[in-house]
C-alpha cells in the first residue's frame, strides 16, 4: 500500500497511512485490536444496562474506563503478535464482571491462571 504525505493549512506534514482508513474503510492494524475490543466492551455494557439500571451517563463512563483498562492491557503486551494482543483484549472484556456496590459501578476482572 502506497503512503501518501498531506500539507495541512499551516505547511505542516501529515502521514495519511497511520491515520486515515483503507481504501475499503478497515483501519489500518494498530487499530483493529483495539476497535475489536471496543466492540466487545460494547456488547458487555449493553448486557448489563437494564439488570443494573444503568443511565446513559453511567454507561458511557462505564465504556470508557473499560476502554482505558483495554488500552493499557495492549500497552503491556507490546511486542505480542497483533492476534495474541486482540485474543487478550477481547478475553479480558469478556470475563470481566461489572455489578453495582454501594451505588457504584465496580469492573472485576478475574486473576489470570499460570
Amino acid at each position: 500500500m502506497a503512503r501518501r504525505e498531506r500539507r495541512d493549512g499551516r505547511g505542516e506534514s501529515r502521514d495519511d497511512y497511520d491515520s486515515q482508513p483503507d481504501r475499503n474503510g478497515a483501519p489500518h492494524e494498530p487499530e483493529r485490536e483495539t476497535l475489536t475490543a471496543l466492540k466487545a466492551i460494547l456488547v458487555k455494557v449493553a448486557s448489563v444496562v437494564k439488570p443494573l439500571g444503568l443511565t446513559p451517563e453511567e454507561s458511557t463512563d462505564l465504556v470508557q474506563r473499560m476502554y482505558g483498562m483495554v488500552l493499557e492491557l495492549d500497552a503491556a503486551m507490546a511486542g505480542e503478535t497483533d492476534e495474541s494482543r486482540k485474543a487478550s483484549m477481547v478475553a479480558h472484556v469478556k470475563s470481566s464482571v461489572i455489578r453495582r456496590e454501594d451505588d457504584v459501578l465496580v469492573v472485576d476482572h478475574p486473576a489470570k491462571a499460570d
